[in-house]
């Protein structure tokens, strides 16, 4: 069962990609969707039985949205920062671990 998870939930991220190629909007749409968060609880829901569980994971979810965002604002500035890919992309996981740790902290 692990393995055709893996393998599902691979092919949503590889089509969004393809579909990237062809046309930014529609590949964005796609990852834009909480796919990936509905496969996981539908995962979860199908390995435990436990709606409570799958409740919290989503709360968890809820909270841990708006500071994931974060990890674009680099990208948003490129085309004024000229940064690489790749210090947009460091800079992004930055910008986003912390607000992720600051969301924790207020929740306690």
């Amino acid at each position: 069962m692990w393995f055709i998870k893996l393998m599902f939930s691979a092919g949503i991220i590889a089509a969004a990609a393809e579909v990237a190629k062809r046309s930014e909007f529609w590949g964005a749409l796609i990852i834009a969707l909480p796919l990936s968060s509905m496969l996981a609880m539908v995962w979860l829901y199908a390995d435990t039985q436990d709606s409570a569980k799958v409740s919290l994971f989503a709360r968890e979810i809820f909270y841990l949205v708006p500071p994931s965002l974060l990890f674009f604002v680099p990208f948003l500035f490129e085309p004024k920062t000229h940064w690489p890919f790749w210090l947009s992309f460091v800079g992004g996981l930055l910008f986003m671990g912390v607000g992720m740790a600051a969301v924790k902290f207020l929740l306690k």
